[in-house]
């Protein structure tokens, strides 16, 4: 609201993989924007009970307006679950009017000049849709604005390493979460203040098993909520709304747009990246933060992460690394959740 009297525009983003410094640059709001609904009575008229019940739930927050205040909508073209809603949502509202951006399925040479290309195209739009030139040095400003909040974040992470972290995973989605719809300047001061008073904090109580969580994108802290309140405390995660979210900088060497770019096809996922970048991104985080035990959370027909999954299980199964496998839907079936987690920290124990 406050951004809005200032007559700026806000722009709606919904993932992780959008180049929010491009928005940034042009002097708009980027905003994550969830799925979290608790019924899909509007979205059930346009999309089918087997589409994701993230892209159901964000159909149906935009039907009922409660996204009133977004000027555009940016979907890169990751999923079919996307593409489609992007198909739906041409016929039936251009309020606000939906931009795809069309996000590469490798991670070959061409497909990182392509992107490049398409970023660029993007840059061009966001121009024509703010009025405002976007410059060289307005693209740095961003990345370096963007760079700065995410060492921040990374250091609130590695705080967690320690024997008893002094935040919970719950918490630490919080943050995460609202990175993602605060200007990061105003963020970046935020997250400054509140390093100072974590660091100062007493540790946070003993006892959970240490748990990485993998996934997509939680938007609801209440599924962390459900695991820690079951024994276990989430130290470490790769979810698209925690560490792959920051974990990568801009190289600021590089041209911006390069930049961006590599950076963007960087984020170890089940969109274009090969399996075993996100199998050794996995590793690496299980070891770091000497996790005991992985929760694997996908929501229901989740394509993408389904298939991802056998091959991931299989890798850490190898590797001796214990794992849960839970898939959940709204409205969130806590008791199911906690009953099978509560076993798994039982048996870690």
């Amino acid at each position: 609201a406050e951004w809005k009297k200032t007559g700026k525009k806000v722009v709606g983003c919904i993932s992780t993989y959008t180049p929010e410094e491009i928005i940034y640059a042009a002097e708009t709001l980027p905003v994550e924007v969830m799925g979290k609904a608790e019924s899909f009575s509007k979205a059930d008229a346009y999309l089918p009970s087997f589409a994701c019940s993230f892209m159901r739930g964000f159909l149906e927050t935009l039907l009922e307006e409660r996204y009133g205040y977004l000027d555009l909508l940016t979907l890169p073209s990751l999923c079919d679950s996307m593409r489609g809603f992007y198909a739906i949502w041409k016929q039936i509202s251009d309020k606000p009017y939906a931009y795809l951006l069309h996000y590469p399925a490798n991670r070959s040479q061409e497909a990182s000049e392509y992107f490049a290309s398409e970023i660029e195209r993007f840059k061009n739009f966001m121009e024509d849709f703010s009025g405002k030139n976007i410059s060289e040095k307005d693209l740095r400003n961003a990345i370096d604005i963007y760079n700065e909040n995410r060492r921040l974040l990374k250091k609130l992470y590695w705080l967690r390493r320690k024997e008893s972290p002094p935040i919970s995973g719950v918490e630490a989605l919080e943050i995460v979460l609202s990175s993602m719809t605060t200007p990061k300047n105003l963020h970046n001061q935020m997250l400054e203040k509140l390093l100072v008073e974590i660091t100062e904090r007493e540790d946070y109580p003993e006892g959970g098993v240490r748990l990485h969580v993998s996934g997509h994108i939680v938007d609801d802290p209440e599924v962390l909520k459900v695991i820690e309140d079951s024994g276990g405390i989430v130290v470490s995660d790769d979810l698209d709304s925690g560490s792959r979210y920051f974990w990568n900088l801009v190289d600021r060497e590089a041209k911006p747009i390069e930049g961006i770019s590599r950076r963007y096809m960087r984020i170890p996922s089940p969109y274009g990246s090969p399996v075993k970048d996100r199998i050794n991104y996995l590793k690496t985080m299980v070891k770091a933060f000497q996790a005991e035990g992985i929760v694997f959370l996908t929501r229901k027909f989740c394509d993408p992460y389904l298939f991802d999954y056998v091959t991931l299980g299989q890798a850490v199964k190898e590797e001796g690394i214990p794992s849960l496998y839970l898939e959940y839907e709204y409205p969130l079936a806590k008791g199911a959740l906690k009953t099978r987690v509560e076993a798994f920290v039982e048996m870690l124990r």
